[in-house]
């Protein structure tokens, strides 16, 4: 009987999450040959096929679902230990992996990062930018600086500000619309995981799809589109704010009003540079308060 190597339950689980050998690969930071080489020696060697080679991608056999259940099983106890065994690191040293939107990223936390990295020269971070929301509890990230109504367990962390949008356009679109009902004008909407945040929700409730021209998945995008006089959008006020080439079109909107957090995994909350990262970046972060309510 052959024993089963962790490792070789990594690249099933990967094949089975992303559905196929490039992606796994992707996923993994390993060639493609390399992901079909270990799957191939597992069935070979364990003398059991895992999945269907179909010309969609891979498909798990019932076979291959019994052991991903199993695998995933294993998985949650590895990244416990894992995230308990960096809980106890007192090092202000090694890496911290962030995640965060590209909004926050260019127009918000640089030169607070840059001012940490100076202070703290020996923690390297690792960036991320990202509008969907990494897992934590698999320590897909350490650390997540992202907007939210509250903290999902078992995150642990602390509301930085309330978080508000308005509309913004540039001055020759809004000098020639402004007159108009609002409603009926070209509009540059949310598209993916932004559709479910709460300028998505507005935009459904009050915008029809017709009058929707562009969308994107991302704020920065929806400014740069906003700048060149494709029509109005919706933004946070601090990215909005900060554009020359845009005018506010609206009142703060409050349904739209979300919360900017920074979280960690409760596992984690104690190792020294995750620690001294999140109370660095909350001080800091606090000090941007007026423009993230949309008041400078």
């Amino acid at each position: 009987m052959h024993k089963l190597d962790w490792s070789d339950l990594q690249y099933i689980l990967a094949v089975a999450q992303q559905g196929s050998l490039a992606g796994a690969a992707r996923a993994l930071n390993v060639n493609h040959s390399t992901v079909l080489r270990r799957i191939n020696a597992f069935e070979q060697s364990h003398g059991v096929r895992l999945f269907e080679r179909q010309r969609t991608g891979y498909r798990l056999t019932g076979e291959g679902q019994q052991l991903l259940e199993a695998a995933q099983d294993v998985e949650t106890v590895v990244d416990s230990l894992e995230r308990k065994i960096a809980g106890k690191d007192l090092r202000l040293a090694g890496a911290i992996r962030l995640t965060t939107t590209d909004s926050f990223l260019f127009d918000l936390l640089k030169p607070h990062l840059a001012s940490f990295q100076k202070a703290y020269p020996d923690i390297v971070l690792n960036v991320t930018v990202t509008n969907h929301v990494l897992n934590l509890t698999r320590r897909d990230a350490d650390v997540a600086i992202r907007p939210g109504r509250a903290i999902p367990a078992p995150l642990v962390g602390a509301k930085i500000s309330d978080l508000n949008f308005a509309l913004y356009a540039s001055p020759a679109y809004w000098c020639d619309h402004n007159h108009l009902d609002v409603k009926t004008l070209s509009w540059l909407g949310v598209d993916d995981v932004l559709s479910d945040a709460p300028p998505g929700r507005w935009l459904r409730t009050n915008i029809a799809n017709e009058q929707i021209i562009y969308t994107a998945d991302t704020f920065m995008a929806l400014r740069h589109a906003a700048e060149e006089g494709v029509g109005i959008t919706i933004l946070p006020c601090f990215l909005g704010d900060a554009s020359e080439r845009l005018v506010r079109a609206s009142d703060v909107l409050e349904p739209c009003r979300n919360g900017l957090w920074i979280l960690t995994h409760k596992d984690l909350m104690q190792t020294a540079r995750i620690k001294t990262f999140t109370e660095f970046m909350s001080v800091a972060l606090k000090t941007e308060t007026s423009r993230l309510l949309g008041t400078q």
